[in-house]
C-alpha cells in the first residue's frame, strides 16, 4: 500500500476573486507525485510535490489559482462560504422545517451573541472591529453555535431512538459541534459527536450519519464486519453517502438578505 503524503512545508497567501478574499493554503508534501488544488469551507487548498524547484511551484501555484477563478465563474456557489454578510440588516434562515428571521446588528462591545426575540426570530450583535474574523464568518459561527445548542436535545434523543431499534450499546454523551473536517465521530467511551452542519440536511440523512457512528460502538473501524453493521441496520445508507458528498459543501450557516 502506498504511503500517505506527508507534509513538508506551508505557505499562506490570499487570492482577490471579486469582492471575496480567499485564504490559499499552500502544503508541500513528501511523497506526492502531482499537483492538486480542492476549494474547502475555509480556504482553497493547494498541495505540491516536494521536489519542485522555485520556478516550477510558482508555475504550478498559478496555474492552481486560475483553475480556482475558472471554478468560480462555472460554479461560484463552491465559494459561498467566502462571501462576507454585511453587518447590519435582516436575514431569512431555514433549519429543521422552520424559517427563521434574522435580524443583525454592529456593536462596539467585546462580544459577540444570538438572542431569541420572538418563536422563529433572532438577534445577532456582532463587533465588526472583532480581529480574529470577518462579521460574515462570525456571524455563520454565531448561527452554528446557537442552533447547535437548540437542536441538541432533539438530536440525543434520535441517537438514543436509533441505538434502541438497531444496536442497543451504552452511548455516554452526544455533542454537535461546528467542524468541517468530518460529519461525526465515536470515540471508545461511546461519546458521539456530529457537525452541526447535519442540522441543515433532511432527517434521513442525519439518521445514516448517527447510524454510522453507532455501528462504531460495534465495530471500531471500517472493516467488513463494521459495514455489515451499517447495512443492517440502513440498507439503503449508500444513498444518503452520495447524498453528502453532492450537497454536503452547500450545509452552511449563512442568511439569505431580505
Amino acid at each position: 500500500m502506498p504511503r500517505k503524503p506527508t507534509k513538508v512545508g506551508e505557505s499562506r497567501q490570499t487570492l482577490t476573486i471579486g469582492n471575496l478574499n480567499i485564504p490559499v493554503q499552500i502544503i508541500t508534501e513528501m511523497g506526492r507525485n502531482n499537483t492538486r488544488a480542492a476549494i474547502t469551507n475555509r480556504a482553497l487548498i493547494i498541495r505540491l510535490p516536494h521536489f519542485l524547484n522555485g520556478s516550477e511551484r510558482i508555475d504550478h501555484i498559478a496555474k492552481m489559482l486560475q483553475w480556482a477563478r475558472d471554478t468560480h465563474q462555472q460554479k461560484p456557489a463552491a465559494f459561498a462560504y467566502f462571501a462576507k454578510v454585511p453587518d447590519s440588516g435582516q436575514y431569512q434562515f431555514r433549519i429543521r422545517e422552520v424559517d427563521y428571521r434574522i435580524s443583525v446588528e454592529a456593536h462596539d462591545l467585546g462580544f459577540h451573541r444570538v438572542v431569541p426575540t420572538a418563536p422563529a426570530e433572532l438577534l445577532v450583535t456582532v463587533n465588526p472591529e472583532d480581529g480574529r474574523v470577518d462579521g460574515g464568518k462570525m456571524l455563520t459561527k454565531l448561527l452554528a453555535k446557537h442552533f447547535g445548542e437548540v437542536f441538541l436535545p432533539s438530536v440525543a434523543e434520535r441517537v438514543a431512538e436509533l441505538n434502541e431499534q438497531h444496536f442497543r450499546r451504552p452511548v455516554n454523551e452526544v455533542k454537535m459541534s461546528d467542524t468541517y473536517s468530518r460529519w461525526g465521530s465515536c470515540s471508545h467511551r461511546g461519546n458521539i459527536n456530529l457537525a452541526t452542519r447535519l442540522l441543515l440536511a433532511p432527517q434521513e440523512v442525519l439518521d445514516a450519519v448517527i447510524i454510522h457512528e453507532l455501528a462504531h460502538l460495534v465495530e471500531a473501524n471500517h472493516s467488513a464486519r463494521f459495514w455489515a453493521q451499517v447495512e443492517r441496520a440502513l440498507p439503503n445508507y449508500r444513498e444518503y453517502d452520495e447524498w453528502l458528498r453532492a450537497h454536503g459543501k452547500k450545509l452552511l450557516f449563512k442568511p439569505t438578505p431580505i
